[in-house]
């Protein structure tokens, strides 16, 4: 087994771990560990790794409890880079949110190596949707329960700013779920809105609606209970799309370089409907 050294990123959640041995397979003491890490606290940062695209997948997979064959992509990697050609959210701000969260059944495992990222670089930030539930004032629950919400692709602009990533689609999707939503895993429930995707609360007049989901995104998105990743290179950030949500600030494309290689697990089966992305002004 591989001398793990593990440390609570917050008292919420999230884990950083050392001594993971790359060069071997997984054991089962290491395997059950570190499934039990991502389970009971959701985000895992190994620093100073050196791994391919193969080894990020397998440990991203491993995690759900994916021992399989390797994920086909029958593409080049994926990466989240303002410098890279034809790379994902080349530039702008991304407010909180969940990937897929639009989507009937969003993926569970989302994963980013960084492989070039120069000082200056925008961080990522990360926030608890189970704590945010489980925290969640008496009053301000009983204002959600039972009630559902719209979730869209894009972002909802009106709550950020002209500094926002501006994605277009073929086709706008959207998807309706209870704003207390049960994990399929762990049986946790989770606050699910977010800034970025849940366009309003089914049953609620829009000013009453936005006001209260501004009262959740206060709830959820306190700084004190926000987790803040400075990149440097060689970092691997997991983290699990259901429970977690994740945000950056503001990418330049003259700024300096931000190279993540963004690896998912399961690969969810849904028809193409890749964002482009407008050149920045």
């Amino acid at each position: 087994m591989s001398a793990l050294q593990v440390r609570d990123l917050t008292p919420g959640f999230g884990s950083e771990v050392r001594g993971l041995d790359t060069t071997r397979d997984f054991d089962e003491e290491t395997r059950a560990t570190l499934r039990r890490l991502f389970d009971e606290r959701g985000a895992l940062v190994f620093p100073g790794l050196d791994i391919d695209y193969a080894y990020q997948d397998k440990l991203c997979r491993m995690l759900i409890g994916d021992d399989g064959p390797p994920t086909p992509t029958g593409r080049d990697p994926t990466f989240v880079s303002n410098k890279e050609e034809g790379g994902n959210a080349p530039y702008g701000r991304l407010m909180f949110h969940a990937d897929m969260m639009w989507h009937p059944q969003p993926f569970r495992a989302l994963s980013l190596y960084s492989t070039n990222v120069e000082p200056g670089s925008a961080s990522t930030s990360l926030a608890s949707a189970v704590n945010a539930w489980a925290t969640l004032p008496p009053e301000l629950r009983a204002k959600v329960e039972g009630r559902e919400a719209v979730h869209i692709t894009g972002q909802v602009y009106s709550r950020g700013g002209d500094d926002l990533l501006r994605p277009q689609r073929e086709r706008e999707e959207s998807t309706v779920k209870p704003i207390c939503v049960i994990h399929p895993k762990t049986g946790k429930p989770v606050l699910y809105v977010s800034q970025q995707m849940t366009r309003e609360i089914v049953g609620l007049p829009p000013a009453e609606s936005e006001a209260l989901l501004q009262a959740l995104f206060d709830h959820m998105y306190d700084p004190k209970v926000v987790y803040e990743h400075h990149w440097s290179n060689g970092d691997l950030l997991v983290f699990d799309n259901l429970a977690l949500q994740h945000a950056r600030g503001y990418v330049d494309l003259n700024g300096p370089t931000r190279t993540l290689r963004k690896v998912i697990a399961p690969v969810p089966k849904i028809s193409a409907n890749a964002p482009k992305y407008a050149k920045a002004s």
